[in-house]
């Protein structure tokens, strides 16, 4: 099964065998991601568009070129639609990711990086840019074995790993305080409650168990913390956190401090305590 990463940085840094463009119709560079990596990656990229897409590409179709100068072995060129200009037709957003994977297999490449395809200039809205990006990814067979989504603002990453860790959660390491949070429980306080609990199980995905319940207690209440933003300890239960947030009504986006207090913070420690007896 393909591994599904969030990435805050540069995509043209990006260290894999097929970096992702989302490029315009005509192939011939432009601006926001498609400018930066015609620009990092040199003439070479521009050359191979002109030779191999002497017509340019459809909205929703893909193909490759060399990466150039890129730490990269090729560019996939993919033409989201323009929802500025009208083009609001969700598959053919969809249908970027499932035709750059296609020609990344016809390749033989095992690491893809995305960016948000459509959701800079083109002005697709960003909680359904992300939706689009991950739902096609997690239902388009793939051979390869890493797809990294990237984000440059730091604020973007965090929506899009918020969404990342619901659709494919990492595996735990035996022993590891992420393995505490497997099973999820059947009952949460607010809907944001749920993503917290998945953003710390990934970051104790291999995380050594502490010696004592107290120091598992500090552990997690600090990382919590400041994944949310906020204390836990605050008198004012409901704390809104933006990218737990997918848009889907009153609750969306809402951490429950006293449910951490009084029930998902004790289920951790009463499942350490039982594994340590």
């Amino acid at each position: 099964m393909v591994s599904v990463t969030a990435v805050h940085g540069d995509i043209t840094e990006q260290r894999v065998d097929v970096i992702v463009n989302a490029a315009n119709r005509e192939m011939r560079g432009g601006g926001g991601v498609d400018g930066a990596i015609h620009r990092a990656g040199g003439p070479a990229i521009l050359d191979d568009c002109i030779a191999r897409f002497p017509h340019g590409l459809r909205t929703g179709d893909a193909g490759w070129t060399t990466a150039g100068a890129l730490p990269a072995r090729w560019v996939v060129h993919t033409v989201g639609p323009n929802h500025v200009a009208g083009e609001r037709d969700r598959s053919l957003l969809e249908s970027c990711y499932r035709r750059a994977l296609a020609v990344a297999d016809e390749l033989g490449a095992q690491s893809i990086a995305f960016p948000l395809i459509s959701a800079g200039v083109y002005g697709w809205p960003l909680d359904d840019a992300i939706d689009a990006a991950i739902e096609t990814i997690g239902r388009t067979p793939t051979r390869g074995e890493e797809v990294r989504l990237v984000a440059f603002s730091a604020d973007t990453h965090r929506r899009v790993q918020a969404q990342v860790l619901r659709a494919f959660p990492p595996e735990t390491a035996h022993a590891s305080i992420g393995g505490l949070f497997d099973p999820a429980p059947e009952q949460w306080g607010l809907r944001g409650d749920p993503y917290l609990w998945r953003a710390l199980r990934s970051q104790f995905a291999t995380t050594p168990l502490p010696p004592d319940s107290r120091e598992l207690d500090r552990v997690i209440r600090d990382a919590a913390q400041a994944v949310i933003g906020a204390a836990l300890s605050a008198s004012d239960d409901a704390h809104y956190v933006p990218e737990f947030d997918p848009g889907h009504g009153m609750s969306a986006g809402a951490v429950s401090r006293e449910w951490w207090n009084t029930t998902g913070i004790r289920t951790l420690i009463d499942r350490f305590e039982a594994r340590d007896g």
